[in-house]
């Protein structure tokens, strides 16, 4: 611990110290009626270093003071702009006036389809442009590791899902353009994110009272993947896109394209994603049985009208993937396929209605399957699937949202598995309203959410459940958020309060035996009461010249947290916690749900210096989880991380290193063995250039560069084998 804070204040201390340099800031402005552009794309020429205007039209990027740089703002609907920036003027707000562009669209006008005055907390993490490509390796939590207060969870390399501040299942959301998947990857840890993070315009980590429109579970925020069909923009011809990729580390390969074709009032979308990848491997070895063969088609077709449009869009996400061999589960491992088809129709529209200037409609339905197999069997042991179909509305203004949700889930079981079928169904209502006061800003949110779960028992098997409390539960949540945040000249402080409402799962309820893939027989709690959490976090913003520095904490309480324990240790024949299964001793552990009085808080310092000759980024990550009621670390907290990135342009190559140190884990909840801390070192570069006006980027990085021999605390296969050692990845993509 000592190690990791020498390394965490000495790059707040360079702070002190550092160079005065300098960002360009500015605000872009539409040349016909002098209102702010949200979404512009600004870039320094000849480099692919570049920022997106915000929803007020502001832009802040750094730049290389004192030479001289040209930006280019460019935005569909309007004419490319260059501004020099120099001596003279880099120290002003600099206002750019777009000139629109005529586009002859048989009537059709381009909106810039304004969002709301959104308030995320400073913790909230964007990943788009150029900041996910180099980024981007094998899966979404990969790609997420590294920043502030995110972890992997795994049971091989298909299976890796981040971790939320040490927050785990359906405590945090995965969302699609704001929808959730739909998948069962948020239930046990061998079960699948249905994505492909290739196909991604970007990734948020979005945190504060802003995220209670997306859900009552959302104490650790949330993740938004957003997706090439999120706001269909009108194009005046087709477009293409190509991608290829390959990591050595796996001997994966990735194949995508993506596919605009514009006529008349209708545009046609189209996104192919295929990444297939060997046995894992690592230092000391191959992990087999964790191959992978993943197929992800999306289709939309949107209609533009004057003032609205309307999208159908069709999604097929398929997966083959292993789960590795344990003794005390299966020794060969499990086999796993799921299938993820989801159909939405969606509906946008300007609107003057009251102060509403937004009107959004989206209606889907979901068909998620999902089956286990013994290896070398052809007979699914675990049949899986749930129907999902919902309704969302909502209404936006400058400083409010408002809308409701409903959804109904009928969930399935066949094979050797005893939860039972069930239907679940919900309904809720929210609103966001933000105010803004000179310097200060405030936001206030609410969602009141009915949800009932009703078994069908009567033809289900329990051997650990009295039959006659599986019945009908009914909970009503209530959550509430609060913010405020003041800024001054070269500071910034921020507060928010969330209490959030969590209902059990089915499983959570009525699981009654054994998970192939996690090694566990799993017993559900019919009489768990719902999971209130109150939360607190604070941060305290540092800039100026370019360098920003950001100290967040965080704690959280709840009175009734769902932890699943393991019920003893060690194999004893005709011992209550042990049941049979299908390893080389016949048995199981048995796992059961209770609710436990916690606390969980932590600490993520970051800062970005802008150096003469290249620029420093640090964050860290501390977190503390403690079960109250036996003052007891909870299991599986991820441990302290460092990472310390230097970013170093050259001509048009990015150049990053990256050193990312992590403690071992020794504060251990009841049945967890410790792990050691590790040192990695990366490497990343990417290379952008234009040819024949087309747009060409090739992303190099290289992972592991020591080839260290780590294991991930968070992981259920650590005790089998480590994670990967070095590898190489390569990426190509052209826009054309």
């Amino acid at each position: 611990m000592r190690y990791l804070c020498i390394h965490i204040i000495i790059p707040f201390l360079a702070l002190l110290f550092a160079e005065q340099l300098s960002a360009v800031e500015g605000i872009i402005l539409n040349n016909d009626n002098q209102k702010p552009i949200a979404g512009v794309n600004i870039i320094i020429e000849n480099s692919n270093n570049g920022v997106s205007s915000d929803n007020e039209g502001r832009f802040s990027l750094e730049i290389n003071y004192p030479s001289k740089n040209t930006l280019i703002f460019t935005m569909i609907g309007f004419k490319d702009t260059s501004v020099v920036i120099n001596q003279t003027n880099y120290d002003q707000l600099i206002k750019v006036f777009l000139n629109p562009k005529a586009i002859k669209m048989n009537a059709i006008t381009v909106h810039s389809h304004k969002e709301s005055n959104q308030s995320k907390a400073p913790s909230s993490i964007t990943m788009v442009g150029n900041k996910l490509e180099k980024n981007i390796i094998s899966d979404l939590a990969t790609t997420l590791s590294g920043e502030s207060g995110i972890a992997i969870r795994s049971s091989g390399q298909a299976t890796q899902r981040p971790i939320l501040r040490g927050y785990s299942g359906d405590r945090f959301l995965i969302t699609s353009d704001g929808i959730e998947l739909g998948d069962m990857s948020n239930t046990t840890a061998d079960h699948a994110v249905s994505m492909e993070i290739s196909a991604a315009d970007g990734v948020e980590v979005m945190r504060g009272p802003e995220t209670l429109a997306y859900g009552s579970n959302t104490i650790a925020g949330i993740i938004n993947i957003i997706t090439p069909f999120k706001n269909p923009k009108k194009l005046s011809s087709t477009s293409y896109k190509l991608l290829f990729g390959h990591e050595s580390s796996n001997q994966s390969n990735l194949i995508g394209s993506d596919i605009n074709i514009p006529t008349n009032d209708y545009q046609l979308a189209i996104s192919l994603n295929n990444r297939s990848a060997n046995d894992q491997s690592s230092p000391i070895g191959t992990l087999k049985n964790t191959a992978l063969e993943k197929n992800d088609l999306t289709i939309g077709l949107t209609k533009f009208g004057e003032k609205n449009l309307i999208t159908i869009e069709l999604k097929n996400f398929s997966m083959d993937y292993g789960i590795p061999g344990s003794p005390e589960g299966h020794i060969n491992g499990v086999d796993l396929v799921l299938k993820n088809k989801t159909l939405k129709l969606k509906y946008h529209s300007d609107i003057n209605f009251m102060s509403f200037n937004i009107l959004d409609l989206e209606q889907g339905y979901v068909k998620y399957g999902h089956k286990e197999f013994v290896k070398g069997s052809n007979y699914a042991s675990v049949d899986l699937r749930q129907d999902i179909i919902y309704f969302n509305a909502m209404l936006k203004s400058k400083n409010l949202k408002i809308g409701a949700n409903f959804q109904n889930r009928d969930y399935f079981t066949k094979g050797f598995i005893w939860t039972p079928n069930t239907n679940e169904m919900k309904f809720s209502v929210f609103s966001v309203h933000t105010k803004n006061l000179t310097n200060k800003k405030y936001q206030f949110s609410g969602r009141i959410e009915y949800r009932s779960i009703n078994p069908s028992a009567d033809d289900t098997f329990f051997s650990n459940i009295d039959p006659e409390d599986v019945r009908k539960r009914e909970y009503l949540l209530a959550s509430i958020g609060a913010s405020a945040q003041k800024n001054w000249d070269n500071i910034s402080i921020y507060n928010h309060l969330l209490f959030t409402s969590r209902a059990p799962r089915i499983e959570d309820l009525y699981s009654d035996g054994p998970h192939l893939g996690t090694y566990s027989y799993e017993i559900g709690e019919p009489n768990l009461e719902q999971e209130n959490t109150i939360g607190f976090e604070n941060t305290i913003s540092f800039f100026g010249n370019g360098h920003k520095l950001k100290l967040t904490s965080y704690i959280n309480y709840s009175n009734n947290f769902h932890i699943l324990q393991k019920e003893g240790e060690g194999y004893e024949p005709g011992a209550a916690w042990i049941e049979w299964g299908s390893g080389s001793a016949g048995w199981l552990y048995k796992y059961k749900l209770y609710g436990k009085e916690s606390l969980i808080q932590g600490f993520e310092p970051s800062t970005k210096l802008n150096l003469k000759y290249f620029n420093i980024l640090a964050n860290a990550s501390i977190c503390r989880a403690i079960n109250l009621e036996n003052d007891k670390p909870l299991a599986f907290i991820p441990p302290d991380l460092l990472r310390i990135q230097l970013e170093k342009s050259i001509s048009f190559l990015n150049n990053t290193i990256e050193g990312i140190f992590v403690s071992n884990q020794n504060k251990l909840g009841e049945f967890e063995f410790p792990t050691d801390g590790y040192k990695l070192l990366n490497y990343n570069c990417s290379y952008t250039f234009s040819k024949n006006e087309n747009i060409h980027q090739i992303i190099f990085q290289v992972t592991n560069i020591l080839n260290e021999t780590y294991y991930n605390h968070l992981s259920k296969i650590k005790m089998i084998m480590p994670e990967p050692g070095r590898g190489i990845n390569l990426r190509y993509k052209i826009n054309f």
